[in-house]
């Protein structure tokens, strides 16, 4: 695992790794890139799963590369520059170099290069594997099939790590449940289905069709984004 560099990848990562780091620089660079990229690992497997993507770039569409690049854009708080790479293919992304990124866009594209590099990379597929493996009821992802809303905000609320900010179990043993940012969640939500022009108004529509279904309901005491599964995990 020490033979991938994660040291690009270091520079960009969220506030919640920069903290531990701070406390375990004496360990060693071998030591911070491992942990490092148990942090990667989570993003690649969980971006697979929303984006409905496969693991390895090289066979992406055009259009599944700029999900990507949006995705990436997003979750590590770049600025928009998904359009300079219009009309790519992964294998047409993957075959760029590191300086072509950079012409494309001088001030991220070494940033770009560098998750690209860590997706492109077969070191971390071994650990991919066993992660689907010994945790299949947490990460059985929908590649191959639909996915509807109420799964698709249950996999959010099981993965605290990466989406708590935006929804999270308020008592999980009952089911309820809050959106604390029901702009992202749209947005997270159109990316999964493809569909850009979803909001939030849309999304609580169909949340309220669950009512009478009895998959979702209000909580007895009602509260602004906050909702039930009638039938808890």
């Amino acid at each position: 695992m020490g033979s991938l560099d994660c040291t690009p990848y270091i520079h960009n990562l969220d506030p919640r790794m920069h903290c531990v780091m701070e406390h375990r620089q004496a360990d060693g660079l071998e030591q911070m890139q491992t942990m490092v990229l148990g942090e990667v690992l989570k993003d690649v497997d969980t971006a697979c799963k929303l984006l409905n993507i496969s693991p390895d770039p090289l066979g992406w569409s055009s259009l599944q590369v700029q999900k990507w690049l949006l995705w990436t854009e997003h979750m590590y708080c770049l600025p928009r520059v998904s359009m300079l790479f219009q009309g790519l293919s992964g294998q047409d992304l993957c075959s760029l170099s590191e300086a072509q990124f950079r012409q494309h866009s001088a001030q991220f594209g070494d940033m770009l290069y560098a998750h690209l590099d860590v997706w492109r990379s077969g070191t971390w597929k071994k650990y991919i594997a066993l992660i689907q493996y010994f945790f299949a009821d947490v990460v059985c992802g929908y590649h191959n099939q639909p996915i509807h809303l109420w799964q698709f905000l249950r996999e959010l609320l099981l993965r605290p790590h990466n989406y708590s900010h935006c929804i999270r179990w308020l008592n999980k043993e009952m089911g309820i449940f809050k959106i604390e940012d029901s702009a992202h969640v749209a947005r997270l939500w159109g990316m999964r289905k493809n569909r850009p022009a979803m909001n939030y108004d849309k999304l609580s529509r169909s949340i309220r069709q669950y009512y009478k279904k009895g998959i979702i309901r209000k909580p007895e005491e009602s509260r602004r984004l906050v909702y039930q599964f009638m039938h808890p995990i």
